[in-house]
C-alpha cells in the first residue's frame, strides 16, 4: 500500500500569515491572543480572542431585520482567509504546473462556513482560486473538521480518487459564534491555558492546509516531505451535544482506530498534539483517554498560541507540530501554571519548543456532537504496509422519511415515479425507544430514517456518515431570534449547541447509541450519494466498523417553493462473503464537478454492463433537497434490485463532486 506524504503546508492565523511567521512565533513564545475589536465584547464573558491580523481594522456590522448573518459576515470572507493558506501550501509543494488539475482534489473542513450559511460554497471558491478541477468535499464535524478532512484526503489518494489532495480547514471569528460560546460558559477571561488554570478556552480564527501526495509521486520529482499521514480514526461519543463522554471512551476509540489504521504500537508513539481546549472537562477526559491507550507520552496543546481556531484547529496545530519536528523539537504549551486535577504535570510546559526526536505521533481533535478524529503521522521513513484485502459491502436496510410517508428497502421503489415536495410526515420515535423532546426538526427526521434502516447492531462498531448542506434551520432560527430579541448577551445556549451542521449527526448517534466512525460532509447537490460511496469505502478497507449508516437530511427553510423536507438512510454492512440474493455496493468512484462521465467509467472498470442508469435529476425529484435527493434515488435503485426488478444499476449524481455507485444483486444459490 502506498504511503501518503505531506509536500506542502500553508497557515494563516492570529500569529500571522505564512509558515515563517508561525515558526518565529513558536520560537519567541508568542501568543496570538489579544482583545477583540471587530465587535462589542462588553456583554460577553471575555474580551479576548485570537484574530487574524489580515483583517485588522475591519468591523462586523450588527445584523438587523434588513441584514442577515451572511451579509453581516461580509467584511470577513472565509474564502479570503482560506486562500491565503492554501496558496502557500500549493506553492510550497512544488507540484508541477503540468499536472492534470482534474486529478487534484480539495477536502475542506469548517465549523461555521461563511456567515453560518455558505459551506461547500467556500470550498468551491478556494478550488476555483487554485484552479483545482478534481473532487471538492466539505467536512463539517465542528472543531474536528480539518483533522477529519486530512484523513479523508489521505484515503482519496490511496483509493485513486485523486493524484494530489489539498486538505485542511478554515473558520472566522464572528460575533454570533463568540456570543454562543460565551452563553455556554466556556470562555476564559485570561488567555487559554491548556491543562492548567484558569480553565476555559479562547476563541480564534485561522486557516491551515496541507498538500498530500503518494510517496512514489513525491519521490519521482525529488520533493521534500514534512511527514507522512499513516492513518486516522473517527468515533462518536454518543453522549451529549457539547460535553464529551466522561469516561473518555469516545476519544479512546478514535485513538485505537488511528493506531490500527497506521499499524502503530501504542508504545511507539513519541508525541501527542492534544486537542486541549483549556476547558476543565475536555482536558481531563482527553488526558485520561491518552493515558489509557498510550501511557504517558510527551503531550502539548497549541491553543495558548492560536486560540481555538474551530474547524481549522486540527490542521493548524499539526502544522505547528511539524514546524517543530523538522528541527528536532516538539511544540510547547503556553500559559501553563501548574496542572489541573487529572491533567499531565508537564505538557511541554515552557515558552519555546523542546528538543525531542519524533518518529511516530498523533494529532487529536474532539468536537461538539461527540465527533472525534485522530491522525497518526510519522516523521522519517516508515515501511509501507501491504495492500488491504477488500471486504464486500451489502445493503442491510433502507429508511426514507419524506412527504409521502415512510419507505423501507422492500418498498422504496414506490418512490420512483413520485415527485415529493413539502414537509415530511412525522414518525413516532417512541416506537424506537427514542424520546424526541430534545431533538430539533433535522435531528428527528434523521433519527427516524436511521432507526427504520437499522436492525440489530454492535453500538461500538456502528458508524454514521451524514450528508448535510446547511445548519439545521429550526435551531439556527431559534439562535438568531434570541440574539435579535435579547442581544448577544441573551443568546440561546441550547439553540447554539444544536445549530452546527453536524449537530443532527451527534443527536442521532446519541439517540440510537451509535459509537462507531462518524462524519458529516457535503459536496452540494449529490451529497447523499457521496455518503454512500464514502461509507462503502470505509467498510471495504477497514475493520473497525461492521455497519455504517449512510444518511442525509434536508429541513424546510421556507425560502423556495420547490422545497422538499426529509431524510434518507441506508445501512451498509461489511461482509467477508456476499450473502446470496443480497444487494451489494459493487463499486464506486468520485471525480470533480462536471466529471460524471469520468466517475461512471471508473466505477464500471472490469464490470459487466448494468441493466439501468439512474441520474440525480435535479428539482424534478425531491425538489431542492440537495443532501437527500441522490440518496433517495440510490435507495430506489437498491429497492428495485431487492425486488427483482433489476440485476444491477449505476447511480450517478453531481455537484462540487461527481459520484458514481454501482449496485448489484448477488447470485442466488
Amino acid at each position: 500500500m502506498s504511503v501518503v506524504v505531506i509536500t506542502g503546508m500553508g497557515a494563516a492565523s492570529s500569529l500571522g500569515t505564512g509558515l515563517e511567521a508561525h515558526r518565529a512565533a513558536l520560537w519567541a513564545g508568542k501568543s496570538g491572543i489579544r482583545p477583540v475589536d471587530r465587535f462589542d465584547t462588553a456583554p460577553m464573558q471575555t474580551r479576548l480572542g485570537a484574530t487574524w491580523p489580515g483583517w485588522d481594522g475591519r468591523e462586523q456590522p450588527v445584523p438587523s431585520k434588513e441584514m442577515d448573518l451572511l451579509e453581516s459576515a461580509t467584511p470577513f470572507p472565509l474564502h479570503e482567509l482560506a486562500i491565503a493558506a492554501a496558496r502557500e501550501a500549493w506553492s510550497g509543494s512544488g507540484v508541477s504546473g503540468a499536472l492534470d488539475r482534474k486529478r487534484v482534489a480539495l477536502v475542506f473542513g469548517t465549523c461555521f462556513g461563511h456567515g453560518f450559511t455558505e459551506f461547500s460554497v467556500v470550498a468551491e471558491r478556494v478550488a476555483a482560486a487554485l484552479e483545482i478541477g478534481g473532487a471538492c468535499v466539505t467536512i463539517s464535524t465542528a472543531c474536528s473538521s480539518s483533522t477529519n478532512a486530512i484523513g479523508l484526503g489521505r484515503d482519496m489518494l490511496l483509493r485513486g480518487h485523486a493524484d494530489v489532495v489539498i486538505a485542511g480547514g478554515a473558520d472566522s471569528l464572528l460575533r454570533e459564534a463568540f456570543a454562543g460560546f460565551s452563553a455556554l460558559g466556556v470562555l476564559s477571561s485570561e488567555p487559554c491555558a491548556p491543562f492548567s488554570e484558569p480553565s476555559g478556552t479562547t476563541l480564534g480564527e485561522g486557516a491551515g492546509f496541507l498538500v498530500l501526495e503518494r510517496s512514489e509521486d513525491a519521490s519521482r520529482r525529488s520533493a521534500k516531505t514534512w511527514a507522512s499521514i499513516e492513518g486516522y480514526g473517527l468515533s462518536s461519543d454518543g453522549y451529549h451535544e457539547t460535553t464529551p463522554d466522561p469516561s473518555g471512551e469516545g476519544v479512546a476509540r478514535a485513538i485505537r482506530g488511528a493506531l490500527a489504521d497506521a499499524g502503530f504500537r501504542a508504545k511507539d508513539v513519541d508525541f501527542v498534539s492534544a486537542h486541549a481546549t483549556g476547558t476543565a472537562n475536555n482536558d481531563r477526559i482527553e488526558w485520561s483517554a491518552i493515558e489509557r491507550e498510550i501511557g504517558a507520552p510527551p503531550v502539548s496543546g497549541s491553543k495558548g498560541h492560536l486560540g481555538h481556531t474551530q474547524g481549522a484547529a486540527g490542521a493548524l496545530e499539526l502544522i505547528l507540530a511539524l514546524l517543530c519536528h523538522r528541527e528536532g523539537r516538539v511544540p510547547p504549551t503556553l500559559h501553563f501554571r501548574g496542572a489541573r486535577e487529572g491533567c499531565p504535570s508537564d505538557p511541554i510546559a515552557q515558552s519555546e519548543p523542546r528538543e525531542a526526536n519524533v518518529t511516530r505521533a498523533l494529532k487529536l481533535s474532539a468536537a461538539f456532537g461527540g465527533a472525534n478524529a485522530v491522525l497518526a503521522y510519522a516523521c522519517g521513513d516508515v515501511s509501507p504496509r501491504p495492500p488491504r484485502e477488500r471486504a464486500h459491502v451489502v445493503v442491510s436496510g433502507v429508511g426514507v422519511v419524506g412527504p409521502l410517508g415512510v419507505h423501507r428497502l422492500a418498498n422504496a421503489h414506490d418512490l420512483e415515479d413520485a415527485r415529493s415536495l413539502g414537509a415530511a410526515r412525522d414518525v413516532d420515535l417512541h416506537g424506537f425507544g427514542v424520546d424526541p423532546r430534545r431533538l430539533d426538526r433535522s435531528a428527528r427526521l434523521l433519527t427516524a430514517a436511521a432507526a427504520i434502516a437499522l436492525s440489530k447492531h454492535d453500538a461500538a462498531r456502528t458508524g454514521l456518515f451524514v450528508a448535510a448542506t446547511r445548519m439545521p434551520p429550526q435551531s439556527s432560527k431559534r439562535c438568531t431570534d434570541s440574539i435579535r430579541m435579547r442581544g448577544v448577551a441573551g443568546t440561546s445556549a441550547s439553540a447554539f449547541a444544536r445549530m452546527s451542521v453536524n449537530a443532527p449527526t451527534g443527536a442521532c448517534s446519541q439517540a440510537l447509541g451509535l459509537l462507531g466512525p462518524t462524519s458529516t460532509f457535503s459536496c452540494g447537490a449529490g451529497s447523499g450519494l457521496l455518503a454512500w460511496a464514502l461509507a462503502a469505502e470505509w467498510l471495504a478497507f477497514r475493520d473497525d466498523a461492521t455497519t455504517i449508516l449512510a444518511a442525509s437530511v434536508d429541513e424546510l427553510t421556507g425560502s423556495a417553493p420547490e422545497e422538499t423536507e426529509g431524510a434518507a438512510c441506508v445501512a451498509l454492512s461489511r461482509a467477508s462473503s456476499v450473502p446470496p440474493g443480497s444487494v451489494a455496493v459493487a463499486s464506486w468512484a468520485i471525480a470533480g464537478p462536471g466529471a460524471m462521465h469520468e466517475a461512471a467509467e471508473r466505477a464500471m472498470i472490469g464490470r459487466a454492463p448494468v441493466d439501468a442508469e439512474i441520474v440525480d435529476g435535479g428539482s424534478s425529484f425531491w425538489g431542492t433537497a440537495d443532501a437527500t435527493r441522490s440518496s433517495v434515488i440510490a435507495a430506489v435503485a437498491a429497492s428495485r434490485i431487492a425486488a427483482g426488478k433489476a440485476r444491477s444499476i449505476l447511480v450517478l449524481a453531481h455537484g462540487a463532486s461527481s459520484v458514481a455507485v454501482v449496485l448489484e444483486r448477488t447470485a442466488d444459490r
